[in-house]
């Protein structure tokens, strides 16, 4: 019987002056901090597995277990009487599995996919994938895999369909618009990156990791390299759905933050306190950063945001993590399968509880998308003294530009809103030619006035009906087409939609404008023409 573990070279750290010892984090341990994983059914149980596995549990889980537990005739019964989620019986295929998926590698084809009614549409064709071989595009819906109907399955069952050994083949029956196309797909070994980077705009460089695998800080810093290249002014660092992964990866990235410091604390069964320092790095982001989190954000995941966060190098905006603040050790058995186990629980740098507590955003977004926010905040004034066009806020003692020319879309119009609203209104000031000015109250009531505060406001026009057409007066003959000369929108001042209308020229200088659909009862709308705004509130 041993323990599994991954080895790697042992550097130099800097020993911190602490209570506990400090284990420098190239010293790499099989610690694996993942939430996600199928209950294994125990297959050729016998008693020698049975006894490595009751001395494992009783040597190394995290509490004192009962002989009543260990005496249990079954592994299955064992791991119940634990009541741990986190400990799980893997057989040898299962374990690579288990580890396949902190990885990112599958033996598939290579697309990704969403259940629609006949089956799985595609969403995207991976490059370079047996799929892309074989002719399979973003948009096919596959409604048979081996001559059987998957209308009826999950995504994750039309999945494990589709999955399989590597060079077999699998059948798909794929509707392309009116055609039923048929494919015969070879499966590959398939190894997905762990973390991905691109530029959102001119200044803000967004990374998502999906998981920490064996290679995930590597290739962060192959990103953080490339990234540079483009002067990236903030970073947005995407941990949502990231269900965790090996230890060590998550607190080697954190040195990417936070420099070469105490990133972890684990506390075992006899209460012994070590701490976890990140290694050196060629790149610590030395610029504002934004980690967006959810409650699927897990394990080793917290294990980075909770670094970060008690360093205050990052604002962490969308909901608390799930919190998993306890380590898995897998051990391997003599019949080549595995146990993993919980072995020790984790804290924050400073000390802080993830445990059934995960670590709380800077800003709760609720059911709001993060990332949408967080592109919001990472607005850039970059002129001294005119500031006209933008907002300044201040959000648990952190600034932030918002650009409202981006805020006032349709698409930003609710995220704005909601940032408007869970912000303290001595905090906002708008921008003017000689820089920034307090925000009027008025204009948190109406939220046109922060991007139209210059445009005439005209009565309010009440319990109109939903199907209602608007006329509009000019001061002139309409000798020209409107819909190319003069701004004219119907929004919706809860959410920006914009409504379609169609616009019909009455006399010289009247126009009709028709909504091409019903307007919403009790909701306000704005009528924008030109510069010259009129609400109205359609009758409930």
């Amino acid at each position: 019987m041993k323990i599994k573990s991954k080895f790697g070279a042992t550097s130099s750290a800097e020993k911190l002056k602490l209570n506990f010892n400090i284990r420098n984090i190239f010293i790499i341990f099989s610690l694996i901090f993942f939430i996600f994983g199928s209950t294994a059914k125990v297959h050729g149980e016998d008693f020698q597995t049975l006894n490595e596995i009751r001395n494992i549990i009783k040597n190394n889980y995290i509490k004192d277990v009962s002989d009543s537990v260990l005496n249990k005739s079954t592994i299955d019964e064992i791991l119940t009487g634990l009541g741990d989620p986190y400990s799980q019986y893997f057989s040898a295929e299962e374990e690579e599995d288990f580890l396949n998926e902190i990885d990112n590698k599958v033996c598939g084809i290579g697309i990704e996919m969403s259940k629609v009614s006949t089956g799985a549409q595609i969403v995207s064709v991976i490059k370079g994938s047996p799929a892309e071989a074989a002719g399979l595009k973003e948009g096919d819906i596959i409604t048979s895999v081996d001559s059987n109907s998957i209308s009826d399955l999950s995504i994750d069952e039309i999945g494990k369909c589709i999955r399989g050994e590597e060079g077999t083949k699998v059948n798909l029956v794929v509707q392309r618009e009116n055609e039923i196309l048929n494919f015969n797909v070879q499966r590959a070994e398939l190894q997905l990156s762990t973390v991905e980077g691109i530029m959102l705009d001119n200044s803000t460089a967004y990374i998502y990791i999906s998981s920490f695998g064996e290679n995930t800080s590597q290739k962060l810093d192959e990103i953080l390299e490339e990234l540079s290249l483009k002067s990236p002014e903030s970073y947005i660092i995407d941990l949502r759905d990231n269900g965790g992964g090996y230890m060590y990866s998550a607190v080697d990235i954190a040195g990417n933050f936070i420099g070469n410091n105490l990133a972890l604390i684990v506390e075992d069964k006899h209460k012994n306190k070590m701490g976890y320092l990140t290694g050196g790095h060629k790149i610590v982001i030395d610029k504002p950063v934004i980690f967006l989190t959810n409650g699927n954000t897990a394990s080793a995941s917290e294990i980075l945001a909770a670094a970060v966060k008690d360093y205050k190098k990052a604002f962490f905006i969308g909901n608390v993590t799930y919190g998993k603040g306890v380590a898995q050790q897998i051990f391997g058995l003599s019949n080549g399968s595995a146990l993993k186990l919980t072995t020790e629980e984790f804290y924050s740098p400073l000390g802080n509880i993830i445990q059934k507590v995960g670590v709380k955003p800077d800003l709760d977004t609720g059911d709001l998308d993060a990332l949408k926010v967080a592109q919001l905040l990472s607005g850039k004034c970059r002129n001294s003294t005119d500031k006209t066009g933008f907002l300044k806020i201040t959000l648990n003692e952190r600034e932030f530009n918002i650009d409202l020319n981006m805020a006032k879309s349709e698409e930003y119009w609710t995220t704005f809103k909601y940032i408007i609203e869970h912000v303290s209104k001595s905090k906002v000031y708008i921008g003017t030619k000689n820089g920034w000015t307090n925000v009027p109250n008025d204009y948190f009531n109406n939220i046109y006035k922060f991007f139209y505060s210059n445009y005439k406001l005209l009565d309010t026009l009440n319990k109109v009906p939903e199907d209602k057409s608007f006329t509009v007066t000019f001061n002139k003959e309409i000798n020209f087409d409107l819909s190319n000369n003069i701004t004219m929108e119907i929004i919706n001042s809860n959410t920006g939609k914009r409504i379609d209308f169609d616009i019909d020229i009455l006399k010289d200088n009247k126009a009709v404008l028709t909504p091409k659909e019903k307007l919403d009862k009790g909701q306000t709308y704005y009528i924008k023409v030109k510069n010259v705004i009129k609400p109205v509130v359609v009758k409930k």
